[in-house]
């Protein structure tokens, strides 16, 4: 039986403050006491045993680590108590690169902690009952700093060993071991859910099984977590955030899962026989096989986003996992995304140039309608250059009998035979300058029309 689970047994009303006191000096908690512990009394018990740990490697490993905690005036203590993870990672904004963080000192029924926001408006804050909000100051994160100041090499290195077995044991930067909350099925209270959702940052959660119903009124969030070899079977759950996270050889069969987040994390594994709904993948790779299963409303962002070089396999993984299901227009979309990454890839101006053709063009052959638009801007562009040259085209005995609009009639009339090929010999060009005109709308008109063929032959809606 595990520590923690012994003194609720013991004493199931036991207050949070009364549960600290008996597991503070515990300096070995297993995976299900971890899991068992309230988020306050989880972080407290870290603050002593698990966060210096963890500083002390960053102050040794990372690049001017500490040179940055000096230039915001960052503190162990606030890094603590605000969550090491938010004084590291990216600000992800998809319109704006804005790198400023805020942090705030928030006070609820006595107890007092840091927090980072993206944003901060002290026209709109205001003290409300018990809770009470003190603005300290604004900052850059770490790796926003390290990218500023161009310093390299300042990501966290993970090492395994005995990687799938039972002692499996995960270090970061080569000699800070993670602390395990895998290899275990969290507890499940009386309503299906977890006992005690929290907020999990460097550590080790490889093994994880979910199973059955796990009914989530909030996300649990796991950040620069190793989340590798995860297994649900029969699972029904929703809200999971994985940020910055390693999430190898995740296996997910016969479940329904929706409202899932990938964050600038690797994922790859099975999905099998499952319906996968409102999820969305920001950055990072996200490439499991799906068999026989049904991805739903997938979102995928990666602007301003610290991704795989080969984040198109992430659209590519996706485009095939629609395909399969049959939902062609979904998979089109992912198609066309994947070729957009590849084309702002590009280097070269030629290479850029014909990029751009494609997309434009005819969306890289699966956009019929911008096809469809370019043939009549072309007829119509065109009918304007033929109807100020149209003594160039029109026999003169016609011409002599016209007025301006008719004159700009024959010019349509003369652009549409023109482009679709058919040359019908009562409208034809009687000057070199008017012959070579009519050369090029003709070859555009065959390459456009066959392009067009292609394209509605690739397209399945």
């Amino acid at each position: 039986m595990s520590i923690v689970d012994k003194i609720y047994q013991d004493n199931i009303s036991i207050t949070e403050e009364e549960l600290l006191e008996k597991i503070i000096d515990t300096e070995e908690l297993s995976a299900l006491d971890f899991w068992l512990l309230p988020q306050y009394v989880f972080d407290e018990w870290r603050k002593k045993h698990d966060y210096p740990r963890i500083l002390d490697n960053f102050k040794r490993r990372l690049p001017r680590f500490e040179e940055w905690m000096k230039t915001f005036e960052l503190t162990d203590e606030i890094l603590m108590d605000g969550y090491i993870s938010n004084f590291l990672r990216f600000k992800y904004t998809e319109i704006k690169k804005d790198h400023i963080f805020h942090l705030v000192k928030v006070t609820y029924q006595g107890k007092t902690k840091h927090q980072v926001w993206y944003s901060y408006d002290k026209n709109s804050l205001h003290n409300e009952n018990e809770v009470t909000y003190e603005y300290v100051r604004n900052f850059q994160s770490y790796f926003e700093w390290c990218e500023l100041n161009k310093v390299d090499r300042y990501e966290i290195k993970v090492d395994k060993y005995y990687q799938a077995y039972e002692n499996e044991e995960v270090y970061y930067n080569f000699d800070l071991r993670l602390i395990k909350m895998g290899r275990i099925e969290p507890p499940i209270n009386g309503l299906n859910q977890i006992l005690r959702q929290k907020k999990i940052e460097f550590v080790n959660i490889s093994g994880l099984k979910l199973n059955d119903k796990i009914s989530n009124n909030r996300s649990i969030e796991f950040i620069f977590c190793v989340c590798d070899n995860i297994t649900c079977k029969h699972l029904h759950t929703h809200f999971f955030t994985f940020d910055n996270s390693s999430v190898r050889n995740l296996n997910i069969t016969n479940s329904e899962i929706s409202n899932w987040k990938f964050i600038n994390s690797t994922t790859n594994g099975r999905i099998k026989d499952s319906l996968i709904k409102n999820t969305r993948i920001w950055g990072g790779n996200f490439t499991p096989i799906f068999e026989n299963s049904e991805p739903e409303n997938i979102g995928v962002w990666y602007k301003n986003l610290k991704h795989s070089p080969n984040f198109d396999r992430t659209y590519r993984n996706l485009y095939k996992a629609h395909t399969e299901i049959g939902n062609y227009k979904e998979a089109n979309k992912f198609k066309i995304s994947e070729l957009d990454f590849k084309r702002k890839q590009a280097k070269g101006f030629w290479n850029n140039a014909s990029w751009l053709i494609d997309k434009y063009f005819w969306g890289y052959g699966r956009e019929p309608k911008k096809i469809i638009i370019f043939t009549f801007s072309t007829i119509l562009l065109f009918c304007i250059i033929y109807s100020l040259i149209s003594n160039q085209l029109i026999p003169k005995e016609i011409h002599l009998t016209l007025n301006w609009a008719e004159k700009i009639l024959y010019s349509l009339y003369s652009s549409v035979v023109t482009f679709v090929t058919l040359g019908f010999s009562d409208v034809y060009p009687n000057t070199g300058f008017a012959k070579l005109l009519v050369s090029i709308e003709a070859i555009i008109g065959a390459l456009s029309l066959g392009a067009l063929i292609v394209t509605l032959t690739k397209t399945k809606e």
